[in-house]
């Protein structure tokens, strides 16, 4: 009987985080915003899981993660070069995985600004030392 009752709350669990994906899927779809090309149902939806599979609920938050998702690809966890991110994301000494999430947020803005920080450093430096009548 205890096995019943773990499978049912299994499938209760399963079906409500279904509706929740759902929802979320809906809402963002109805947003203006959501008019980006490519942004199908069906494009969407595992990504919508995959945050709420982190326990990442609400529609703000869920929002960034596609957000994210957008700009480096709906499957950027997995990509090589954001390897970070993903070890960030599932990093359990940082119990709630909302503050896990804009972490990471912050993290890739600062290294977004660092870079073109020093892409201007590099230009300036060029220009400064080029050789006569060179970009001068």
């Amino acid at each position: 009987m205890l096995r019943i009752r773990e499978s049912q709350m299994s499938s209760l669990r399963s079906a409500a985080m279904d509706s929740r994906v759902a929802q979320l899927v809906t809402a963002l779809l109805a947003e203006p915003s959501a008019a980006e090309p490519g942004w199908t149902r069906e494009r969407l939806e595992p990504v919508v899981r995959r945050v709420v599979d982190r326990g990442i609920f609400s529609l703000d938050d869920v929002r960034v993660y596609v957000q994210l998702a957008e700009s480096l690809g709906d499957d950027f966890e997995s990509q090589r070069r954001h390897a970070w991110m993903r070890s960030w994301l599932d990093d359990a000494s940082v119990s709630d995985p909302v503050a896990r999430l804009h972490r990471v947020v912050r993290e890739r803005r600062r290294r977004e600004d660092v870079a073109a920080q020093n892409q201007r450093k590099e230009a300036a430096f060029r220009l400064r030392h080029a050789p006569p009548g060179e970009g001068r």
